[in-house]
């Protein structure tokens, strides 16, 4: 298994993961060829989230019942009737990619991601124009605090609301400008990948402000894997893991060591 593939397993393997249709999307061209091949195994299904503020469920489930060229068609009609529609436009963009207009599924999710803001839709459209990193979303903060701001922003998160949670971070962080969690949670909580510096352009000086922060540490780790560094993501585990073992972030980074690093290497903190 390539480094890239561990990595990304791993994640699956030890964080929570984000239910969904997730779909590779490749760049290309206006030089595609004039009658696109499908790029969807049969039987593909419509992302309906529960909870998200739409009128057009059935209609959305009723387009992928149809052949995909012609769920694409019903889905671009229903998506310039809802141009603010989150469910529509995420639907019709892997409609597009599903008759294989991958280019213009490319700008759908675009447009979905912007339209999705703050529910699941954006994260998740975010992550398929991102097939190089995990694919189960966003990297989770990971806390045992009862600070309220930060249990409400990691249970923000976790329903899909990244940038509610990152105001409750943001928050919290403001409020306790000298607690190591709480000024991780809020880099954690501007994780974009089309702008990976949001988050490790706060978090990585956090290991100067806190050199003994398992929270530092760990997250530092969580974020390099989540993003295919591989062995920058195993140094940060084993300096978490190192920092206090029995702790759930030290177990939990030893879990990602357990993954990440080949059969038969030391895995002692170095």
């Amino acid at each position: 298994m390539s480094p890239g593939n561990r990595v990304r397993a791993i994640v699956v393997a030890a964080a929570l993961v984000a239910a969904g249709i997730v779909v590779g999307v490749v760049y290309a061209t206006r030089q595609d060829p004039p009658q696109p091949k499908a790029q969807c195994p049969d039987g593909a299904k419509p992302l309906v989230v529960p909870g998200t503020s739409t009128a057009d469920v059935a209609a959305v489930r009723a387009a992928f019942d149809r052949p995909p060229r012609e769920r694409a068609q019903t889905l671009e009609l229903l998506a310039q009737r809802a141009p603010k529609d989150p469910v529509v436009q995420f639907n019709y963009a892997t409609a597009l990619f599903c008759a294989g207009f991958v280019a213009d599924a490319d700008q759908a999710y675009r447009s979905a991601k912007k339209i999705g803001r703050d529910t699941f839709y954006e994260v998740q459209a975010d992550v398929i124009l991102h097939p190089q990193f995990f694919k189960g979303g966003y990297p989770p903060f990971e806390s045992t605090s009862t600070d309220p701001l930060l249990v409400r922003g990691a249970m923000l998160q976790r329903q899909g609301h990244q940038h509610s949670a990152e105001r409750a971070f943001a928050r919290a962080a403001q409020l306790h400008p000298d607690d190591d969690e709480a000024q991780v949670a809020a880099a954690v909580g501007r994780f974009d990948m089309d702008d990976l510096s949001a988050s490790f352009s706060r978090l990585g000086p956090l290991v100067l402000r806190f050199p003994h922060s398992q929270s530092v540490r760990f997250h530092l780790g969580l974020l390099l894997a989540w993003t295919g560094q591989r062995d920058k993501a195993i140094t940060e585990f084993r300096l978490a893991r190192a920092i206090a073992p029995k702790t759930a972030l030290g177990k939990n980074a030893a879990t990602f060591l357990g993954g990440l690093v080949p059969s038969g290497t030391n895995n002692t903190p170095k």
